[in-house]
């Protein structure tokens, strides 16, 4: 059986990762959706969902999955297109919360990416568990070590600049920001609840 999961995608830096494992033998194997599929006509375009399906077609031909091999294929929203790949293909996949082996070395394999772009005291706790420090974290480093200043245009080629939100928190100071995406969310929410009637 194979195992299929994300990591990065609630992360302001870097790409995604999809990986893949076999939990039989710990084969492991894994692609990046690259950063520029969460920037700009990109985005809007959602290119990060075909990115997705290129990275898992990559990652089981590195696995040398065979197609009667089970997959399971964990929840999160970048995988939509990942899913609806498996089944036109007719592949056996079940959705699956995935913990242990893969989780932990996709984890690790992001925390290793965000620390060679500058993210050095950041740790898997943070990562993993404090995702609040994690982003405050992101956002400083972003800014060139203020959290009130502005994105530095140099950095910005590591970010996702596509989230609707992204603008606020890049040229707003902290608490401004925080209020100014709590309010566009909330909006976001009304508009959404309004017309669902």
């Amino acid at each position: 059986m194979i195992q299929i999961d994300d990591a990065g995608w609630g992360s302001l830096l870097m790409g995604v990762i999809i990986a893949g494992y076999r939990r039989e033998t710990g084969d492991f194997a894994w692609k990046e959706i690259p950063v520029e599929m969460f920037q700009g006509e990109n985005f809007l375009r959602e290119a990060y969902r075909q990115g997705a399906v290129d990275a898992v077609k990559g990652v089981l031909l590195q696995l040398r999955h065979k197609p009667e091999e089970p997959i399971e294929i964990c929840t999160g929203y970048v995988l939509d297109g990942i899913r609806n790949y498996l089944s036109e293909q007719g592949l056996h996949w079940s959705a699956a919360k995935i913990t242990g082996h893969l989780q932990d070395k996709i984890e690790r394999l992001l925390l290793d990416n965000l620390r060679v772009i500058g993210l050095k005291d950041l740790d898997y706790e943070t990562l993993t568990e404090k995702h609040g420090l994690f982003f405050w974290n992101a956002l400083r480093w972003l800014k060139g070590g203020g959290i009130n200043g502005k994105a530095l245009p140099e950095r910005e080629r590591v970010a996702k600049t596509g989230w609707p939100t992204y603008h606020i928190w890049a040229s707003m100071p902290y608490n401004e920001a925080k209020k100014a995406a709590k309010n566009l969310k909330a909006a976001r929410r009304s508009a959404k609840w309004r017309a669902s009637f």
